[in-house]
């Protein structure tokens, strides 16, 4: 029977120093969870300004914290797995650096786990974004999150595992630079584990509010979907239909920046979003056998 108050380990994969980390680790400050806590920050990239940052900050958080050098190999999934590799505690509990978690976010994940071995909560983007960014990026509502074509997910930015089973797998898969939450999930489904979602919020997720980062995020999301697409396909994933894809680009060419948003109602900033994830679908798609007719 599992312990209703076991241990927990949160790891925080960073990319560097990160000036919305102070704030993510006052949120972990102030969790409800009345269990054991340790906080990992995990740097993929071996900032010596994060490790003083982390230094300086763990007098001031609550549960300990501890900083790991993850820079040997390139990739969130990299850094999340180095710091599963030494957490000292029972359950890991994955977040990133910009968001800020709630205060119930420890103990929903918690509840979630006593019926399943890998879990995660919904995401509101509407609290610490400007309007900007909530224009540029429409996120889906927490009912919505969670759902692919194919198995339920965990998102990595609120997902808990226990360390057993994370073990049992691997780890996520550094391969992918992108959607490595959606694969973990989708692994550890097909290998007879279970998946558990929060559909209530318990994550104030942040969006970009710069055009390039916000580039660059999308078409490693584009990518990466559709090379899980076709990485799966074989292990029952349905394929994604390439005249759905063709229409996707006529709809973006007929509303393009040139015209006036009045007549599109489609921002640049949004439209670039919507550009950028197409164009690494097709080349995630085309490489990786992911598209039918």
């Amino acid at each position: 029977m599992t312990r209703p108050t076991p241990s927990v380990s949160v790891i925080i994969p960073v990319g560097g120093f990160d000036r919305y980390l102070a704030e993510q680790l006052a949120a972990l400050t102030v969790q409800d969870y009345p269990g054991p806590v340790e906080v990992i920050v995990s740097d993929n990239r071996g900032d010596p300004r994060l490790a003083e940052h982390v230094q300086r900050m763990s007098a001031t958080v609550g549960p300990p914290v501890r900083y790991v050098d993850s820079a040997r190999l390139s990739g969130a999934a990299h850094a999340r797995n180095e710091g599963a590799r030494v957490a000292a505690h029972d359950f890991l509990a994955f977040c990133d650096a910009d968001d800020v978690v709630r205060p119930g976010w420890i103990s929903s994940l918690i509840q979630l786990a006593q019926n399943a071995d890998v879990v995660g909560t919904a995401l509101d983007a509407s609290r610490i974004n400007c309007e900007k960014a909530l224009n540029w990026t429409p996120t889906p509502a927490p009912t919505e999150q969670g759902k692919s074509a194919f198995l339920p997910f965990a998102i990595g930015a609120s997902l808990g595992c226990w360390k057993t089973v994370y073990e049992a797998l691997d780890g996520m898969d550094n391969t992918f630079r992108a959607s490595q939450d959606v694969e973990f999930s989708w692994r550890a489904q097909l290998e007879g584990y279970t998946l558990g979602f929060d559909q209530e919020a318990q994550v104030d997720y942040r969006l970009r509010s710069r055009l390039r980062p916000l580039m660059t995020q999308s078409f490693r999301l584009g990518y990466g979907s559709t090379m899980l697409r076709g990485v799966y396909r074989p292990r029952g994933c349905p394929p994604v239909p390439l005249s759905k894809v063709v229409l996707a680009w006529l709809e973006l060419a007929v509303r393009n920046p040139l015209l006036p948003v009045a007549i599109t109602r489609l921002p640049r900033g949004l439209w670039l979003r919507a550009v950028w994830p197409r164009a690494g679908e097709l080349r995630g798609g085309f490489g990786h056998r992911a598209f039918t007719w």
